[in-house]
């Protein structure tokens, strides 16, 4: 079988690097999508639960006049969980994602072989927006994670509450 190189395109080797170097990079930004999406399922629960913990403790514990304060601390502790799991919650337009692939069209790729340059600059701009997202999902999960440590922090002082009432 006669070479490709020879009459100055490649021979499919650089295209096949390309293609799969964009098929990782792309898996990678797919992976964020899935983690945010499941950060936010995960954020939904948490809010189940912190009605489910204001309906029974904070209710007995605003109702009871014992170390009322404690009480009103758990409200205000309540009130912040809200508000952390509500950021968790809201769509962004922080996370990117490859939008709009039309522009590739307008580029000029190389002669050589234009099919491996498209899927050089897409495996880097994948990576671009992946590095760009990355830190924005971080906060994300630290967020989320201070919901539920306000949530944990909310029981806790109900609980006493009721506990030494």
């Amino acid at each position: 079988m006669p070479s490709d190189a020879a009459a100055g395109t490649p021979d499919g080797s650089e295209r096949e690097v390309a293609r799969i170097a964009y098929g990782i990079a792309r898996a990678a930004l797919d992976e964020q999508h899935i983690a945010v999406r499941d950060l936010r399922a995960r954020t939904g629960a948490l809010l189940t639960a912190t009605s489910v913990v204001v309906s029974f403790l904070g209710t007995r514990a605003l109702t009871t006049s014992h170390l009322r304060s404690l009480a009103f601390v758990g409200l205000g502790v309540f009130v912040l969980s809200l508000v952390f799991s509500l950021y968790v919650l809201l769509p962004t337009k922080r996370i990117k994602s490859l939008a709009e692939g039309g522009a590739l069209l307008d580029l000029a790729l190389a002669e050589r072989d234009p099919a491996a340059d498209a899927h050089r600059r897409l495996a880097e701009t994948c990576d671009s927006i992946s590095a760009t997202n990355e830190s924005h999902i971080e906060v994300l999960g630290r967020v989320f994670t201070l919901a539920a440590g306000a949530i944990l922090v909310e029981v806790l002082l109900w609980g006493l509450q009721l506990a030494l009432a």
